[in-house]
């Protein structure tokens, strides 16, 4: 019984944890989407690195990501009403 008490408080705690934060890599002048659900707004870290904006399309939200300068931030897609995206944007040098 000890066992089985000891999962559910593991699985109830994983749960509740914040998501890990998912890769996005894009090249300077490049520009990168990523569908985001229902999900409205945003908010980086450092947000001269990018031009950002959601756009919606067959009523799917999009994340549209271009990179302006080289470096690497962390964004937050979604407002404070619901659970949000959490990316990490890398920027690199045009090739």
């Amino acid at each position: 019984m000890r066992g089985w008490l000891v999962g559910i408080v593991i699985l109830v705690g994983a749960a509740n944890a914040d998501p890990a934060p998912n890769k996005l890599e894009v090249e300077v002048g490049k520009t990168v989407e990523r569908d985001v659900g229902v999900l409205r707004g945003y908010f980086c870290d450092d947000p001269s690195l990018i031009t950002a904006d959601l756009v919606t399309h067959n009523d799917v939200n999009v994340w549209v990501v271009t990179g302006v300068k080289v470096g690497s931030t962390q964004c937050r897609v979604g407002d404070h009403t619901r659970p949000a995206l959490v990316f990490d944007v890398v920027v690199k040098a045009a090739r």
